[in-house]
């Protein structure tokens, strides 16, 4: 068992026992609630400022759809007044658009997001194949590309969203259009790993809940370390009329096997700038480590706040903008970010010497 299952597993037990709830190897909870001590009208109040929070950050963002004939999806777009490179995020398995919603409050340049099939308001569909994906990805970027022709793109997955971008860029990269590939706490030997543990955690997740408040905090006590980003992503995650979820991560099981293999050498390939973003100290693959040794990527890793998880973006977003923001400039304009960030005017070959 990898030293992130065991971190995995033994804050699931430790937040368990402090909640006084039951063991992994037992039933799941169908349901969390608040402490006694709260009235009904008190959490009915506080689910309704949620609530409101919520429509309000994603009325924020340009709201549209695309479709074919066979598929929908719901997209967020947050242009910024200078015309210049987008930051397309895909979100990872279970999850949705409005994970990020609190990073790109911090992002200095336009941002599009969309919901992955079976997630959000987007379709839904039993395939969950990472060829799939893939096409899906094509389909969605083809439409906006045509609609909003951006100057270039920079692509951030995180998670189940990482692999995804990176399988796409293997297929359909076009040097000119997409310049930075950002993968975001995903490592292709620890997540294959990890899924060993994935059906146990699955088994405890609440069928439902009492309240959108006691939703967040269950997600505060095992998923995430920031409240103010819960309650604008956990929100997304449920049929607010029922609080059930809008995703079943059961029925994505059969494909769990094929989303990570091959994700090291797809993103190594890739042959613009690449940031590799964790959360802490993960055991890097061999051919990420070559790669680092190598120089062909940056890794920036988040091991000294123990407030951030696999959610890292969630939990520390203005950190985490700051490194996405950084790596753009550098990489569309590396003299014009050393000037003007770095304070001082690099001077390059013959100019050494004028």
């Amino acid at each position: 068992m990898s030293d992130l299952q065991k971190s995995f597993l033994k804050r699931l037990k430790q937040r368990e026992a402090s909640l006084g709830l039951s063991s992994l190897s037992e039933d799941p909870i169908e349901s969390t609630g608040l402490n006694n001590q709260t009235s009904r009208d008190e959490i009915i109040n506080q689910d309704k400022k949620i609530v409101n929070q919520y429509n309000t950050v994603k009325s924020n963002f340009e709201n549209f759809i695309y479709k074919d004939d066979n598929r929908y999806f719901k997209c967020y777009y947050r242009p910024v007044k200078e015309k210049g490179p987008v930051l397309v995020c895909l979100h990872g398995a279970g999850s949705s658009s409005m994970t990020f919603a609190r990073l790109t409050e911090h992002i200095e340049f336009s941002v599009f997001l969309f919901d992955m099939r079976g997630h959000g308001e987007s379709f839904f569909d039993e395939d969950f194949s990472m060829n799939s994906l893939v096409d899906d990805v094509r389909f969605v970027l083809n439409e906006f590309v045509e609609s909003y022709k951006p100057s270039s793109i920079f692509m951030l997955g995180h998670s189940l969203g990482g692999a995804v971008f990176a399988n796409y860029l293997q297929k359909y990269q076009t040097e000119k259009l997409y310049q930075g590939l950002i993968l975001l706490d995903i490592v292709e030997e620890t997540a294959v790993s990890s899924l060993i543990v994935m059906p146990q955690f699955i088994e405890k997740i609440p069928k439902k809940f009492d309240s959108l408040t006691s939703a967040i905090q269950w997600h505060m006590n095992f998923l995430l370390f920031n409240e103010n980003s819960a309650e604008v992503s956990v929100p997304d995650l449920l049929n607010l009329d029922e609080l059930t979820w809008k995703t079943d991560l059961k029925r994505t099981q059969y494909y769990w096997d094929t989303w990570f293999h091959g994700l090291s050498k797809n993103f190594l390939n890739f042959k613009g700038a690449k940031l590799l973003i964790l959360s802490a100290h993960e055991t890097l693959d061999k051919e990420l480590i070559i790669g680092q040794m190598q120089g062909k990527y940056q890794l920036v890793v988040f091991n000294n706040n123990q407030k951030s998880g696999h959610f890292v973006h969630e939990d520390i977003p203005k950190q985490v903008a700051i490194c996405i923001n950084d790596f753009i400039k550098k990489t569309i304009a590396p003299e014009k970010y050393m000037k003007e960030d770095l304070g001082f005017k690099p001077k390059w070959g013959g100019k050494i010497n004028s």
